[in-house]
């Protein structure tokens, strides 16, 4: 091999994914962790639908299935790599769940994650005022 082929430039993809910091990486992965705890808090809370929990529950059943988007032999000597459409459907499982499920559940359940508490309206600070009906 040439000089000039082992200097070729990267793709782009490994350009990014190598410029990123050990914190950046570590980000990833702790959002990934985020997510799916988020998803299990979800899928037991009464709050949340029947049809969104469906996302979640039809994600496993594709993962564990042997059909695959991308099968080993389709992908031949990189058929180790074959476990990114998994990895990739599991990402999009995560995603829509908590985008279908009710937003204020959601972010109770963030702000808990997160440590904050949320305050209700007994426990908080009362505004008292008066208002007044204006006739259009």
């Amino acid at each position: 091999m040439s000089q000039e082929h082992s200097e070729q430039p990267h793709s782009a993809r490994q350009r990014i994914s190598s410029t990123r910091t050990p914190e950046e990486r570590v980000g990833l992965l702790r959002a990934l962790y985020e997510r799916a705890i988020l998803t299990w808090h979800l899928l037991w809370d009464r709050r949340v639908g029947f049809w969104p929990k469906l996302i979640p529950l039809l994600g496993l059943i594709y993962i564990i299935s042997p059909a695959d988007l991308l099968p080993a032999w389709f992908m031949g000597p990189l058929a180790p790599l074959g476990v990114t459409d998994d990895i990739g459907v599991l990402l999009l499982v995560l995603t829509l769940f908590v985008q279908a499920a009710p937003p204020d559940v959601v972010q109770e359940y963030l702000r808990e994650m997160r440590g904050q508490v949320h305050q209700t309206s007994d426990e908080g600070e009362v505004i008292e005022g008066y208002a007044e009906r204006l006739d259009e």
